[in-house]
């Protein structure tokens, strides 16, 4: 290897790591849910983590049953966490192979285009409208999603220079993703359009009739291990039809279906339609891009709830319209970069579910939330709902919410309050006094926790110490707070219990 080529390889890497950093600025990780739970394992249900837990699961105990029915599907996905359970990686590592993909498929796309001459600048653009799409939200944002390596196979199998790589990514991409088996018509459709349109000057060459029987071997080897051996009961979601049926279940607004097919690819939709619309052109496969642009798109709506993740299926087709443009010079190409580029880091990106919407934030934003958890982990909010489950008799799922409260940390007086009188009124003393010695603790200027330790005293029979803790909440309290009606009368009944009338 020349020192020419090894400056253009060095150029390359450092193209797509710029890349990689500019799309982590402008849709950043959730740094304050991976916080959260990593410091309260409770908080797995968080949208954020909730895979990740079931991935660290399967890397416990590979082909264990996935308890949880959001992410039941990812049974048979092993081969990351086979990776994790053969090399014991720890759980940040094994979470970190996912952007360690995205940077990979980066990497792939800018050498893809500048193997077809395109400049840095340009190939620099295309690779922001191509990377500020739904896999790589997903594989830098949600922990447990591994998105960026089944794109990574998919342009393996449409734009790798030698047919080996074909064949590798057809072995453990389907491990991935099973839906690889779906889209690999797509990229090997997109393979033969670039060959047929004169794309693949210093590109990727006709798959041989040996290539594709070793390909279709390959895939029709793991549907029939996957779907057949290790499927399961018919119309789970382990099953292609088990997705669809749970699909029309779901009863989705089109709209809501629009919306995630649009921002699963956004501004790179446009490169999807020019590489359809250059084909169509020059006579040579317009219709069949069409129709598996359009298949791909009906399989990946009707085989995931998360809509807009989806859409990755049709990542082959948005390079091929770049590399296509580029082929045929088209005078459009300049300002269609520079504006998808501008469009795609500056438009509002989303999470697109059947259920709901996130929307995907900014660096500095999620930077702030470290200090500024979201909702559903602030602890007051729980002791509200707390509270509600115990106005509704839910004592059980009240007293789950208040210790989440002071699991989450911040000012836990008013949780521990909350549930030390929860214990007090199912007679559970010990318990109410080891809370309210806690609030004692925490706020020892307070008088509440010094009363209502007191009054869980005299429940057990320990008059010195209820004596005690109530002297010591009339040292600390205010003359207000003595005259409260509830604290002057169980002043007067330990006067009576003293023996004094």
């Amino acid at each position: 290897m020349d020192s020419k080529t090894q400056r253009e390889i060095l150029h390359q890497w450092l193209l797509a790591g710029g890349c990689f950093a500019l799309l982590v600025f402008f849709f950043s990780p959730p740094f304050g849910a991976y916080r959260i739970w990593s410091r309260v394992p409770e908080m797995q249900g968080m949208l954020e983590v909730r895979r990740g837990a079931s991935v660290l699961l399967q890397a416990e105990h590979p082909g264990i049953a996935i308890a949880d029915p959001l992410h039941a599907a990812i049974r048979w996905r092993l081969f990351f966490p086979a990776i994790g359970h053969l090399l014991q990686l720890p759980p940040p590592a094994l979470f970190a192979l996912a952007p360690l993909g995205a940077l990979m498929a980066l990497a792939f796309i800018v050498a893809v285009l500048r193997r077809r001459g395109l400049g840095f600048p340009e190939t620099g653009l295309a690779v922001l409208v191509l990377g500020a799409t739904s896999w790589f939200f997903t594989s830098v944002s949600w922990l447990g999603y591994f998105d960026s390596w089944l794109v990574l196979a998919l342009l393996f199998v449409a734009f790798a220079r030698a047919s080996w790589p074909v064949w590798l990514a057809c072995v453990w991409a389907p491990w991935v993703d099973e839906r690889f088996v779906l889209a690999a018509p797509l990229a090997l459709l997109c393979r033969h359009m670039a060959v047929a349109n004169a794309a693949a000057a210093a590109g990727p060459a006709p798959l041989r009739r040996r290539d594709l029987a070793v390909v279709a071997a390959l895939l029709g080897a793991f549907v029939v291990v996957r779907l057949g051996l290790l499927s399961g009961p018919a119309g789970s979601t382990t099953t292609i039809k088990g997705y669809f049926a749970s699909f029309a279940a779901a009863n989705i607004p089109w709209s809501r279906i629009a919306f995630g097919a649009w921002a699963g690819l956004r501004a790179a939709w446009f490169f999807v339609a020019a590489a359809v619309w250059l084909c169509w052109k020059r006579r040579k496969g317009g219709i069949w891009m069409a129709a598996g642009v359009l298949a791909v798109l009906a399989a990946g709506l009707g085989t995931a709830q998360d809509l807009s993740r989806s859409m990755m299926l049709e990542m082959p087709a948005a390079l091929l319209g770049v590399l296509l443009a580029t082929t045929a010079a088209t005078r459009w190409l300049p300002w269609a970069l520079r504006i998808g580029a501008a469009t795609a880091l500056l438009l509002p990106a989303h999470h697109v579910m059947s259920d709901r919407v996130n929307p995907i934030y900014y660096l500095y934003h999620e930077l702030a939330a470290l200090e500024n958890p979201p909702a559903v982990a602030m602890p007051e909010l729980r002791v509200l709902r707390g509270l509600l489950e115990e106005l509704d008799g839910n004592a059980g799922g009240a007293e789950a919410d208040f210790t989440l409260a002071i699991k989450l940390g911040g000012h836990t007086s008013v949780a521990l309050k909350q549930r030390g009188l929860l214990y007090a009124t199912q007679r559970r003393w010990q318990e109410a006094r080891r809370d309210f010695s806690a609030m004692v603790e925490e706020q020892p200027g307070e008088p509440d926790g010094w009363f209502l330790r007191s009054r869980v005293n005299l429940a057990l029979g320990d008059m010195a110490g209820a004596r005690a803790d109530l002297q010591q909440a009339m040292d600390v309290g205010s003359s207000e707070w003595t005259q409260r009606p509830d604290v002057a009368r169980y002043v007067e009944l330990m006067r009576k219990q003293a023996g004094h009338p």
